[in-house]
């Protein structure tokens, strides 16, 4: 079994490997400056408070986010372009840079234009608006224009600058653009820090550390576990309670002879099954959480108001938040219950025409101990593959559900980090997902395994 064990695992390291790397790619790519972004979140400031103009603050949080390194293990580069332009801190200058090597390959001229500038912006604090728009522009025309407005300021500085910038277009080589060189940096790099920390303020998301929120400031895991919590806790439930009442059901249903009393008892599932979740979620609160109605249930949210789960006990929390998860469950639940029990029903009428099962029958036994003795443990392999694959389904798709409840679990999370931008947030989800997919995956290997030990022989 423990080899069996370790097949599995092995079969599954590339396809989480692909998951955290396309995780950390989505990251990369996040539109904005991720570093003003969460100043902002964290001191509630401007774009022209002095914390947002501190370069000593930026470069500490670029040293915490790892920004100051290169991306990954290695890189392709060209032959012209600089290999540490990574290490500039501000991304227009660094997109300025970068256009100016594609452009003129220069790189040597290039930096010591980019010197002559930032010494200029120390000494010249009267015409520091315009060097600062210098550093960001990469088209002749504009730099050229930006230039004159300098010289009609401090000629001497707008000569300098211009000096530099002819050299530039003096010293042209593209051919260099079309070099390749590979880069190796080993271990230090964003993608090895995003994934196993850096041994100081970041775990690594293989420790569950996924950045920080650009909402809150704060660290993403310190909410979004929680989150997740509360929506495996509801699912679980929910199809747990699915499969117990809808496989006894299907299988009770496949015994039953007359056409006219199954198709009898077939219409309210299939009615359950053509209900879409928004609609039931609302009839339930409809007809059980409100006044004019049967108000059993409460409306909304997980806790009654005021209530503080951290002072109480997982035990005291579940007792307190089941009366506000029974209407949520039931959304969950009723939709699963309809396909399991239809599923179940077809399989144990197959099952039934075997052989076996009239050998079965032939010894005495009743129709209830076939089907729990010998139908069962054949449509359960079935039945796991359907739990397998509901189960990372009902994970991503808890968003309508979620809203119409207010019941602060994963989908309204995503969809609250979605409408402020907050990518962290629904990156972190997006792995989180997809390595919950992939153990789901990896349980059902297991629970194959156990139902039908044939098949661990064979594989």
């Amino acid at each position: 079994m423990l080899k069996f064990v370790a097949k599995r695992l092995l079969r599954f390291i590339p396809v989480l490997f692909c998951i955290t790397f396309l995780g950390f790619i989505l990251t990369s790519v996040m539109p904005g400056d991720p570093v003003e972004q969460i100043l902002i979140a964290r001191y509630g400031v401007g774009m022209n408070n002095s914390v947002l103009n501190s370069d000593k603050i930026k470069s500490d949080l670029r040293n915490e986010m790892g920004l100051d390194q290169p991306i990954f293990y290695f890189s392709f580069n060209a032959y012209n372009q600089s290999d540490t332009l990574y290490k500039v801190p501000n991304p227009y200058l660094r997109n300025a840079m970068s256009r100016l090597t594609d452009q003129y390959g220069c790189w040597i001229e290039i930096q010591d234009y980019f010197n002559t500038i930032n010494i200029s912006i120390e000494t010249n604090p009267a015409i520091i608006n315009e060097l600062k728009t210098l550093l960001t522009e990469y088209k002749k025309e504009g730099i050229q224009a930006v230039i004159e407005q300098i010289k009609l300021k401090s000629e001497a500085v707008g000569l300098a600058i211009g000096t530099k910038f002819q050299a530039i277009q003096t010293a042209q080589s593209s051919f260099g653009n079309y070099v390749p060189t590979l880069d190796v940096h080993g271990s230090g790099n964003q993608y090895h820090q995003w994934l196993f920390g850096n041994g100081e303020n970041r775990k690594g998301i293989i420790r569950g550390d996924f950045g920080t929120s650009f909402k809150t400031g704060e660290p993403v895991s310190d909410f979004v576990w929680k989150k997740i919590g509360y929506s495996l806790e509801l699912i679980l439930f929910a199809m747990i309670l699915a499969f117990a009442i809808a496989i006894p059901t299907g299988m009770r249903l496949s015994r039953v002879r007359s056409k006219r009393a199954k198709n009898l008892l077939s219409i309210p599932i299939y009615l359950l099954y053509s209900i879409p979740g928004y609609l039931g979620a609302t009839l339930l609160i409809f007809f059980f959480a409100n006044d004019q109605a049967l108000h059993w249930f409460p409306e909304s949210g997980l806790y009654p108001i005021g209530y503080h789960a951290d002072d109480h006990s997982y035990f005291e929390n579940l007792m307190t938040g089941l009366p506000y998860m029974i209407l949520p469950m039931i959304t969950f639940g009723y939709s699963a219950f309809s396909f399991i029990s239809k599923l179940s029903k077809n399989l144990s009428h197959e099952e039934l025409q075997n052989d076996y099962v009239k050998t079965a029958f032939s010894k005495g036994l009743s129709s209830g101990q076939v089907q729990r003795k010998h139908v069962l443990k054949n449509i359960l392999v079935p039945l796991i593959t359907l739990f397998t694959q509901i189960l990372p389904a009902a994970v991503g798709g808890t968003l309508v559900v979620e809203l119409i409840f207010q019941y602060p679990g994963l989908g309204k999370t995503v969809y609250d980090a979605a409408l402020t931008s907050n990518y962290p947030v629904i990156i972190a989800v997006f792995t989180i997902t997809g390595v919950f997919t992939l153990s789901a995956y990896f349980i059902a290997d297991l629970l194959y395994a156990l139902v039908n030990p044939k098949l661990r022989q064979k594989k």
